[in-house]
């Protein structure tokens, strides 16, 4: 009868915090003092498409793993460290850019482009993460794509586009394994999923689904063997450096990871990353990717799907680093999003204000939901021609110009126009 009691006022009290919305960082304790005499008014649900809900993560943060320079020197002996520049004088393949006849259907589209045959119709590999920045003259976009089929785990690919010239036939990219080193002149894939990324100054940001943000330094590409030896292999194979046959590994160079003992709910999931440089200072975006069925999450009271949360980590302007005291980074600020199955985001930039944002989701089998905290969503849906399907990562240019997003595929077709796997930008006025 105890055992009973105890998990009923469990769930009671779990239910009182999920609708209540800001309880977050109420501890065990607190809450048993509280739970049982929750009035019933504060036991509510969220609503879908309400505005972004301020959320207490104080009971929240992270550890930087501080692996910089060790991760750094293991990597010596693999050959010397190449940047960006080296990488866009070397893309081996071509991304047909989108036509009239080819282009999906979405609000203020402006242009994009599609993989090649070989990219649109894999199933071992999904696009997932899409960030964007600029290495010298060029205007380039970064997504991740996480490995779906099965043994081994070949972890994370991102592809480096180079997106200066959309007026071109074709946009150049080429992919490049992800990799975490593990000791000197040694490396073993990175088994996550991958689900978005955010570049700042040589770093880029990559999430980690249960335990909070990876980095990787785009100044230390390595070059590997492509021989057939390293078609299967991955590490160092005799003399030989191996990549599952890629040319270049990206390595990892350092981690912040949330303490094992923070656990649910204050313990978030890193599904999607996000860049924002309004404001007073830099911000990575994270947040939960959240259904109704598979994915609930603790926030979600009576209305499973919808109690992902936002956060934003600041950045140190000086090293593009999150910004921490004595290694432990605390979030500026966080929010419920009332919205379910997000898969990115990114900030509106024609305000200042940094209370409102775009989010895309695979809800309605595609949608961009604009969303702030003083009004209820604004939506743009798949299925009325308004956005394109299955949307993922996306990045918003700090210029207000642009929005960017990539597509993982909708249904298995091959046909950009039809919903394969696209990287499309939109006139972000059109969708303010």
């Amino acid at each position: 009868m105890y055992e009973q009691s105890r998990s009923a006022r469990s769930l009671f009290i779990a239910t009182w915090i999920a609708g209540f919305g800001l309880a977050g960082c109420v501890s065990g304790q607190e809450a048993d003092l509280v739970g049982d005499d929750a009035p019933a008014a504060q036991q509510q649900g969220l609503t879908e498409g309400a505005p972004l809900k301020s959320h207490d993560a104080s009971c929240l943060q992270m550890q930087d793993q501080g692996t910089w320079s060790t991760y750094a020197s293991y990597m010596t002996s693999v050959g010397p460290a190449l940047g960006l520049p080296n990488i866009l004088e070397d893309l081996n393949r071509a991304g047909p850019v989108l036509t009239a006849s080819t282009d999906p259907s979405a609000t203020g589209y402006k242009g994009g482009f599609r993989w090649n045959d070989g990219d649109m119709a894999t199933t071992e590999w999904v696009p997932q993460g899409l960030t964007a920045g600029v290495s010298g003259a060029a205007n380039v976009a970064i997504v991740s794509w996480h490995y779906a089929a099965s043994s081994p785990d070949k972890g994370v690919r991102i592809s480096l586009a180079d997106i200066s010239d959309m007026s071109a036939s074709a946009v150049n990219y080429r992919h490049i394994l992800l990799v975490r080193p593990t000791g000197p002149g040694t490396f073993t894939t990175v088994a996550e999923h991958g689900g978005g990324l955010a570049w700042y100054g040589n770093y880029l940001y990559m999430a980690d689904t249960s335990d909070g943000i990876r980095v990787f330094d785009l100044t230390q590409i390595r070059a590997v063997s492509t021989s057939a030896t390293c078609e299967t292999q991955i590490g160092k194979v005799g003399s030989e450096w191996c990549a599952y046959g890629y040319r270049y590994v990206l390595p990892q160079v350092s981690a912040y990871v949330v303490p094992s003992s923070i656990t649910s709910p204050c313990r978030p999931k890193f599904s999607f990353l996000g860049k924002d440089t309004r404001g007073t200072t830099d911000v990575v975006l994270s947040g939960e990717y959240c259904n109704s069925t598979s994915a609930q999450c603790p926030y979600d009271g009576s209305t499973p799907g919808l109690g992902g949360r936002l956060y934003r980590w600041p950045v140190d302007a000086s090293t593009s680093r999150l910004k921490t005291v004595n290694g432990v980074v605390k979030p500026e600020s966080a929010y419920i999003m009332n919205e379910p199955n997000v898969q990115g985001v990114a900030p509106i930039n024609t305000t200042s204000a940094t209370t409102s944002y775009w989010l895309s989701s695979t809800r309605y089998n595609g949608a961009l939901f604009k969303v702030s905290t003083s009004a209820s969503h604004k939506a743009y849906l798949s299925g009325s021609g308004q956005w394109v399907r299955m949307p993922e990562g996306m990045h918003a240019t700090a210029s207000g110009t642009n929005l960017w997003t990539v597509t993982e595929g909708y249904g298995g077709t091959t046909s950009s126009a039809a919903g394969g796997r696209v990287v499309i930008y939109v006139d972000q006025a059109a969708v303010d």
